[in-house]
């Protein structure tokens, strides 16, 4: 599985454009990219240069560059920082991204939204995911998946923006309460740079998008700066993906609970919402039990449950010599026949 990044952070505009240039904006992407590049979970980040921040056609080919590179089991996430616009006297009124050639009033000057979300929906990633570090980003919508008609494993959407509910305005001024050189990005992509630089006290060494939205959000609320609180939306997808490493010391995390006993515990605790990981190699250690708990979800005929079945077949087909795997199937064969 690859995971391709693109950061987008338009921070220069025309003095008659009407358009205020922010440090904050150009520092958070830059950021952003170093940070993504110095994860090894990533396998690559590309920083939108300046020379094609200048028009929506540069982003837009820089966006498409990466998205052509995407394959059905990659993550594709974009970050953008910048100016936000929402113009409702337009047909079917949507958000819009500034670029450098943005003018305030002149909606054609900006990025549509939609042209940003049709790209990254046709990429072939499993999961794909939008960062929106801007005004009126609580008026995205959904980025939408794409069911596959094979039956593969499509993880959906995601989109974690700066604004939630009715709050259209995100603060592009730094949060002096973070360190340097934090403090010198905006207020919501510094308080997540913070949580992605120094991890969390999850116990598991990778991150899902969820706790490290519940990071930020936490840490904003905290905070001695007033700030909004970001939003996440999830369309089709599971908060199971691990896309970032916990970069704080084992040593100050959080102990991880004890480990499920029997079918109906397994089956319960896969289900349930949670911020650890479980460790399937220790259900991987009975074939035989690992069947009863994949056979379990199937029954269960739920997308979720379905969805984390899968997972567990793929692996165990991955792992199991034959004898074990034997044993694995004839607990399972019966349910995936109904």
């Amino acid at each position: 599985m690859a995971r391709r990044a693109v950061v987008i952070g338009p921070a220069e505009y025309g003095p008659d454009s009407g358009i205020p240039s922010y440090s904050w904006i150009s520092a958070s992407a830059r950021t952003y990219a170093e940070v993504l590049a110095g994860d090894d979970m990533w396998t690559s980040c590309r920083l939108v240069t300046q020379d094609e921040l200048r028009t929506a056609d540069g982003v837009m080919q820089a966006v498409q560059e990466v998205a052509d590179q995407t394959e059905p089991d990659d993550v594709f996430m974009v970050v953008y920082v910048g100016h936000g616009a929402h113009w409702r006297d337009l047909p079917g009124p949507q958000v819009h991204f500034s670029v450098e050639s943005s003018r305030r009033d002149s909606p054609w000057t900006w990025l549509s939204s939609w042209y940003l979300y049709r790209a990254m929906r046709k990429s072939e990633a499993k999961l794909k995911v939008l960062i929106a570090d801007c005004c009126y980003s609580n008026e995205l919508p959904k980025l939408g998946g794409s069911p596959d008609a094979l039956g593969i494993l499509d993880e959906g959407s995601c989109v974690l923006t700066a604004t939630k509910n009715d709050w259209h305005y995100a603060d592009a001024e730094g949060c002096p309460a973070l360190p340097y050189p934090l403090s010198e990005c905006t207020p919501f992509s510094g308080h997540l740079l913070n949580v992605l630089l120094r991890g969390t006290e999850d116990p598991n060494e990778q991150l899902t998008l969820g706790m490290v939205h519940d990071a930020v959000q936490a840490g904003m609320h905290r905070c001695v700066t007033s700030h909004d609180v970001p939003n996440m939306t999830l369309n089709g997808a599971r908060e199971r993906t691990r896309l970032f490493t916990n970069r704080m010391d084992p040593a100050l995390r959080r102990r991880p609970p004890g480990l499920p006993v029997g079918t109906a515990e397994w089956v319960e605790t896969l289900m349930r919402p949670q911020d650890v990981d479980l460790d399937l190699s220790n259900l991987l250690r009975d074939p035989r039990q690992t069947g009863k708990v994949v056979a379990t979800l199937y029954e269960q005929r739920s997308d979720g449950g379905r969805a984390i079945a899968h997972e567990i077949n793929k692996q165990a087909n991955e792992q199991f010599a034959p004898r074990e795997f034997a044993r694995y199937w004839n607990q399972v064969e019966r349910a995936l026949r109904r």
